[in-house]
């Protein structure tokens, strides 16, 4: 009896003695808000783990009940090595592009090499990559094994076919191919081999491109906009996510930006613009030199 009063007043001492010691707040930055009910706010802080938790689950989740879309990797022997590098980069950001989505799609890498040198760089990038849990299907076999032939449907720019609208019964195919030094079409002499339907992306319609500029996307470009394409159904929104430089807009903004921090007049200033262009000519093996140089730094 007298052992269970000590442990009871032990216990009474020390409840007086965490109601009496000032709260010890820990930030890891000076602006962080404090949770708790005796602080800014009421909420659980949710932390990145968490987030990151949560969108693995929906990237599994896809993989039961999203919709199929297909990476076409058998154009590797048409890439020069640093264009495999870009190629193994834009697949990195697609899969995280596609992971943070609302409704992810059911990622198919088909025609994959395992030993080649885009599967080595993207093990580099993604470590867990063949992890038995990683939320991602990779075949060494073609689409033509794993999806109904009626169902595929090629996604070329050299096709005459535009994608009026997006289907949900449809395996969208994009090809996984940086083509900074091969400008063939490639996609298109694919799908016309394995006797597939096609159609391209009605950029024309929407978009006033610069001057210059290729009408060819990135796959980290494309997967994006099928996405936001299939949840809005609206293409002015999908299309957002085209690079800003690639737009005549984007030319224009700068032009007039030229036009007020300088002081000479227009004439002059479009002299000097001809005047640069003509002192800054390449000869094709520099420019080629150039080009190959670039491949790995261009902006994604």
């Amino acid at each position: 009896m007298q052992k269970l009063k000590m442990i009871r007043a032990r216990k009474e001492a020390r409840k007086k003695q965490l109601e009496e010691s000032p709260l010890e707040e820990f930030r890891e930055y000076p602006d962080d808000l404090l949770y708790g009910i005796q602080y800014q706010s009421l909420f659980l802080r949710i932390r990145d783990s968490s987030m990151n938790m949560f969108d693995n689950y929906r990237a599994l989740r896809s993989i039961i009940y999203g919709q199929s879309v297909v990476i076409d990797c058998s154009y590797e022997e048409h890439m020069v090595w640093r264009e495999t590098l870009n190629a193994a980069k834009q697949m990195t950001f697609l899969f995280g592009d596609n992971r943070i989505h609302k409704d992810p799609f059911n990622l198919h890498m088909c025609n994959v090499k395992p030993n080649g040198e885009f599967m080595k760089q993207l093990r580099k990038n993604i470590p867990s990559l063949e992890e038995p849990w990683f939320p991602m299907n990779i075949h060494s076999e073609s689409y033509l094994d794993l999806f109904p032939k009626e169902k595929l449907v090629y996604l070329t720019p050299h096709c005459r076919e535009e994608l009026t609208s997006f289907d949900p019964e449809a395996v969208y195919i994009v090809g996984c191919m940086v083509d900074k030094m091969n400008n063939e079409p490639l996609s298109l002499a694919k799908a016309k081999k394995d006797g597939l339907k096609m159609a391209k992306l009605p950029l024309d319609r929407y978009i006033e491109w610069a001057p210059g500029s290729k009408k060819n996307l990135n796959i980290n470009h494309m997967i994006p906009i099928l996405l936001d394409l299939r949840l809005t159904g609206d293409w002015e929104f999908a299309l957002r996510h085209i690079p800003r430089r690639k737009l005549m807009e984007t030319k224009i903004l700068a032009m007039q930006k030229r036009f007020d921090n300088t002081s000479l007049n227009r004439q002059d200033l479009f002299k000097s613009f001809k005047n640069v262009r003509r002192n800054s000519s390449l000869t094709m093996n520099e420019k080629k030199f150039k080009s190959k140089r670039s491949l790995y730094y261009d902006d994604m």
